[in-house]
């Protein structure tokens, strides 16, 4: 049995990394699936490959207006999964508070819209409805270069604790995921792969004490898996839930 059959799903940031992975695996169990985000060759190469049951949209989440109309659009929706992101390392004193802004604006106001034209929808169709949440374990931990970013990260969690409550009545899970340190696009935030650098192995995946008790970066397709356990049906008594997905990272010390 397919576990998204007949049903129509938007994951915004869905291009590439863990969008890209979640739109994958949900065409797999038999969704209809819309990607949408602003990286348009990387939409349409990745609706190519995953074939009639995937489309895409250009939206920048930064725009109530825009968010409104992709979700407008659709014909309905069962499940979001709102992925969109950015990164880059800020210094909280030197750089700018326009990079700062701009990192919020996507990673959270981004999200919050993406969430409230879902809700807003959802409730008019009076069906089941899943919302997941691309938080991060910055925020729940702190990194130095991280700042607006984990700031971001730290309101997904209680977005999605605090929609959990308010959308209860409205048979609406839901629910945020959490990954560590996953091998993406982002990975290259600084230019070259951070996960490849030799800083990386030594500090995080030492064997004689790695601080990721696993001992390797996660993979995107992992965290679809969380991903598609959220959002399918058979999940109906999970809500308000913050899914660390890290390896271990976030219990060492």
């Amino acid at each position: 049995m397919m576990l998204l059959k007949d049903k129509v799903c938007l994951i915004t940031g869905g291009g590439s990394g863990i969008g890209k992975a979640t739109a994958e695996r949900f065409v797999s169990e038999g969704a209809t699936v819309c990607i949408a985000g602003i990286d348009e060759p990387s939409l349409q190469t990745t609706a190519s490959e995953l074939g009639e049951n995937c489309t895409w949209r250009r939206c920048d989440v930064r725009d109530n207006e825009q968010v409104a109309k992709l979700i407008c659009d659709m014909p309905k929706v069962d499940v979001v999964v709102a992925c969109a992101a950015i990164s880059v390392v800020v210094d909280p004193l030197k750089d700018s508070l326009d990079q700062w802004q701009q990192l919020i604006d996507v990673n959270m106001w981004g999200v919050v819209f993406t969430c409230r034209e879902a809700g807003r929808k959802m409730i008019e169709q009076k069906s089941d409805g899943r919302i997941v949440i691309v938080s991060s374990l910055l925020g729940t931990i702190a990194e130095a270069g991280s700042t607006p970013y984990a700031i971001a990260k730290g309101a997904l969690n209680q977005l999605a604790r605090q929609l959990a409550v308010e959308w209860a009545g409205q048979r609406i899970l839901v629910n945020a995921v959490a990954p560590g340190c996953v091998q993406t696009p982002m990975s290259f935030a600084t230019g070259t792969n951070e996960y490849e650098s030799e800083w990386f192995r030594r500090f995080f995946v030492n064997p004689e004490r790695p601080r990721i008790p696993l001992e390797r970066p996660g993979r995107p397709e992992e965290i679809a898996e969380a991903i598609l356990f959220l959002a399918n049906p058979r999940n109906s008594y999970c809500t308000g839930s913050v899914v660390m997905i890290d390896g271990g990272l976030g219990i060492k010390y």
